[in-house]
């Protein structure tokens, strides 16, 4: 693909921030564009794995300590812990019994990251009885709630800021830099630990992003 065809297929604004950080090089830019894809496709594995390790530690967590396998179904009330989710659950809830295909599994995958970050929340976190910390028996001494809340949601952002196509291979003045994507991939790995996993262990299933984040550096 040219450098013309290019643009117009992922349009001039788009090109012209990698353009810019590569000094108007044309292959070079073309090349910062295809890296920061590899980039964004190798972090989609791992950002699935820990969002799944995380959803679940906390499901198992929650259904031991309500004694209830519908916790959430159940905490989905006035005054409970899900409170503030409960139009959303219920609606939920209904629409798989209609179909059949009710279960706590279907619930668990059916709500979004930004739900179960939230449960870190401090009016959250006081309504699960102080407890949802068990599930990071790793964790560094004195790592708390409000640390783990301001955490978790770093990593939403940057899920969600690859699931919008935006790049990942820059700094705050448009320069290329892999410093951002390395932060945020630390901080999943950090978590993955605290959950009591070894990080290459877990990150090994899907194609780890080192490789490319060692090629952008190279660009610079």
């Amino acid at each position: 693909m040219d450098f013309k065809t290019c643009q117009k297929l992922y349009s001039a604004a788009r090109i012209g921030k990698y353009a810019r950080a590569c000094s108007c090089d044309k292959r070079k830019t073309m090349q910062l564009y295809r890296y920061n894809l590899r980039l964004c496709q190798r972090f989609c594995g791992a950002l699935n794995l820990f969002e799944v390790m995380l959803r679940n530690a906390i499901n198992e967590h929650y259904m031991a300590y309500y004694s209830n396998p519908d916790w959430i179904v159940n905490q989905a009330d006035i005054g409970k812990l899900l409170e503030f989710n409960m139009d959303e659950i219920k609606q939920t809830e209904a629409s798989y019994r209609r179909r059949g295909i009710y279960n706590n599994d279907k619930m668990v995958a059916s709500l979004t990251m930004g739900f179960w970050t939230k449960l870190f929340s401090k009016k959250r976190y006081k309504r699960g009885g102080k407890t949802l910390l068990r599930i990071f028996p790793n964790k560094v001494k004195g790592k708390s709630q409000s640390d783990v809340y301001k955490d978790l949601p770093h990593i939403r952002e940057f899920r969600n800021r690859i699931a919008h196509h935006e790049p990942i291979c820059f700094d705050g003045s448009g320069n290329i830099s892999t410093d951002f994507a390395r932060k945020h991939y630390q901080l999943i790995r950090d978590y993955i630990s605290y959950m009591g996993q070894h990080p290459d262990n877990v990150i090994q299933w899907t194609e780890k992003p080192d490789e490319v984040l060692d090629m952008i550096d190279k660009l610079r």
